[in-house]
């Protein structure tokens, strides 16, 4: 059985939003631990990322690539989607001066 997410009778946009909030509070959380433990910059984004990996690891066995792909593809665009309006879009973008052909990355 999937987790409940409120609200219970809301509209399923609603239930995806408060999903999306508690995910990036928990990413957060994982980040301010690595922070409090002394590591800084890319090194905590590191471990952060390490312990994600080993989290999901389970998740991952009862997926399949394809389904992986599709919920990647789905969180880079809804990414992109906050950044934009946020205008922090650019921090999405490759390294170097920017080209009219050059992809977003995530």
């Amino acid at each position: 059985m999937p987790p409940l997410v409120e609200p219970i009778e809301g509209p399923e946009l609603d239930r995806l939003i408060t999903a999306l909030l508690n995910a990036t509070g928990a990413v957060h959380r994982l980040v301010d631990d690595e922070l409090a433990a002394g590591r800084h910059g890319l090194e905590a984004i590191d471990r952060a990322a390490e312990r994600l990996r080993a989290i999901l690891v389970v998740f991952e066995e009862h997926h399949t690539d394809d389904e992986l792909a599709d919920i990647t593809e789905f969180l880079a665009v809804m990414t992109l989607f906050v950044a934009r309006d946020g205008g922090f879009d650019q921090v999405f973008r490759p390294f170097g001066p920017p080209r009219p052909d050059d992809d977003v990355l995530l």
